[in-house]
C-alpha cells in the first residue's frame, strides 16, 4: 500500500485482508508479559504495517486538527525508522 494519501477503499481493503487474529492471545504476534525484548520489535512492526494506512488516511483528513496531524506524522516517522 502506498504511503501517499490512500483512499478509504484502499485502506478498508487492506484492513479487511489483514489477519488480526495473529495479534490476539495465542497468535504469532500476540503481545505477552513474558515476551522477550528481542521479540517485541517484530510484533510491534507487524501491527504497525497493518495500521499504518489508517494513520496516513487520518493524517490527510481535512477536519483533523493540524497539531493532531503533526503528532500522527511524527509517530509514523518514528515507526518507519524502526520498522522498514
Amino acid at each position: 500500500m502506498p504511503a501517499s494519501s490512500p483512499t478509504f477503499e484502499e485502506v478498508d481493503k487492506h484492513i479487511q485482508s489483514a489477519d488480526l487474529s495473529a495479534f490476539q492471545p495465542g497468535g504469532k504476534h500476540a503481545a505477552t508479559t513474558s515476551a522477550t525484548a528481542a521479540a517485541l520489535p517484530g510484533n510491534v512492526c507487524a501491527a504497525y504495517h497493518i495500521v499504518k494506512p489508517i494513520l496516513i488516511l487520518l493524517e490527510n483528513t481535512p477536519f483533523i486538527p493540524k497539531k493532531w496531524k503533526d503528532a500522527i506524522k511524527a509517530f509514523v516517522g518514528v515507526l518507519d525508522a524502526i520498522c522498514p
